[in-house]
């Protein structure tokens, strides 16, 4: 979302150190929307919006497991012979 934000508006900080306002993302159709892009921001003026559970679905729906069945079989052998350790 953030990447390929293509408009952008002025918000106050929250918070009280750094600076006065944020840049945004919004909609191009919204009355404050500026056209800017990602590298035209300074980094401590950016107001990166909070990750949503959509967020998370779509990078889930995107990525690769990490672990595949044979890796799982040896995790599940490694088990029934040493016993799973509980805290």
């Amino acid at each position: 979302r953030l990447g390929s934000a293509t408009h952008f508006k002025r918000v106050q900080n929250p918070k009280p150190d750094g600076p006065r306002e944020l840049w945004l993302t919004c909609s191009p159709g919204d009355p404050y929307a500026q056209a800017l892009t990602l590298d035209q921001i300074k980094s401590e003026e950016l107001c990166e919006p909070p990750v949503t559970m959509s967020d998370m679905l779509a990078t889930l729906d995107r990525i690769k497991s990490s672990i595949n069945e044979i890796d799982m079989a040896k995790y599940r052998d490694f088990t029934e012979t040493f016993g799973a350790s509980n805290p």
